[in-house]
């Protein structure tokens, strides 16, 4: 367990931004009639076509200063571009929906990262000395999640999927990944609600998967932009998709050749990184109708938003 406890300390840089990412973009490169994007980022896995765009220059052969501005936390970023000081951000749609609804001004541009029928984002996992084999032994259990995010998101369609009613499960707070992961591999919890590649650490310490999100559409990860930069900026971001959908293709086409870069961004705990394989990206696509509405919807239950979102204002088109 000493050994679980050094990588467990080692968690907490895997869930910040590494400083060094704010030399992503080269200002010295292009003209000076370049235009800048500014885009909050976290050290999670979408973060790599972006950096493969700035390295490769694919984004300054579209004239473009791409600024890949690190945050060491999602509530840093959300007020960053709550107060204008960012074009845009690495988020989710729960995340995205609470800021307009409090009246951010923004809009979904593309979804960077989702689950497969053979990749999990996240999943809900057991601690090594628990007896629990399946969702139903959840009934009447706490599980460890985050309120009003993906995290709970993702939980209560995962249960109902299964036919589990969220309410039978006892929720508690545990906002803090890196607590949450601690807690749970140590048995001071006995189920929590965590993304991948924690996913894997937790079960190279003996936990155990009870059930992941391969196969149901409900934990992509997306790009948002202000409104405003979305009118200033409309052309400036197609050619920032055109090079960003480049970047995807390059690492699709051979995404263990990647590897080395994404553990330099994202650090991964070093007892998975040998097992660990690059995610396939999607090309610039929006989340569908029916995505956006089960996270306005399931929002909406909570009391969270109101009813003036639609997928209309929610989304921003004609980019690619």
């Amino acid at each position: 367990m000493k050994k679980a406890g050094k990588y467990l300390l080692l968690m907490l840089a895997a869930l910040l931004p590494l400083l060094f990412l704010a030399g992503c973009s080269n200002p010295e490169q292009g003209s000076g009639t370049n235009i800048t994007l500014k885009l909050g980022v976290l050290s999670l896995e979408d973060i790599l076509p972006m950096v493969v765009a700035d390295e490769k220059g694919y984004f300054a052969a579209e004239g473009l200063q791409v600024e890949l501005i690190p945050f060491q936390s999602a509530v840093e970023s959300q007020s960053a571009i709550q107060s204008g000081q960012i074009d845009g951000m690495m988020t989710d749609m729960i995340v995205a929906a609470l800021l307009k609804d409090s009246g951010t001004d923004l809009r979904v541009t593309s979804v960077t990262l989702e689950a497969t029928g053979d990749r999990r984002r996240f999943a809900i996992v057991v601690s090594p000395q628990s007896d629990i084999t399946t969702l139903a032994g959840l009934k009447g259990k706490e599980l460890a999640i985050s309120f009003n995010s993906i995290i709970e998101y993702t939980t209560d369609v995962l249960l109902k999927h299964h036919g589990i009613d969220p309410e039978e499960v006892v929720k508690t707070a545990i906002p803090k990944i890196p607590v949450r992961l601690e807690m749970l591999v140590n048995n001071n919890i006995e189920a929590a609600n965590i993304p991948d590649p924690l996913i894997a650490f937790a079960e190279s310490n003996g936990c155990r998967t009870i059930v992941d999100d391969r196969g149901l559409s409900v934990s992509q990860a997306v790009l948002v932009m202000t409104e405003k930069t979305l009118v200033e900026k409309k052309e400036a971001l197609q050619g920032f998709y055109r090079a960003y959908a480049k970047a995807v293709q390059e690492i699709n086409s051979n995404p263990q050749d990647y590897k080395d870069t994404m553990v330099a961004h994202i650090s991964i705990p070093e007892p998975i990184v040998d097992a660990y394989r690059v995610p396939l990206f999607p090309e610039p696509k929006l989340p569908s109708e029916e995505e956006v509405n089960g996270v306005l919807s399931w929002l909406r239950e909570k009391g969270a938003i109101g009813e003036h979102i639609t997928y209309e204002n929610f989304v921003a088109k004609d980019l690619y």
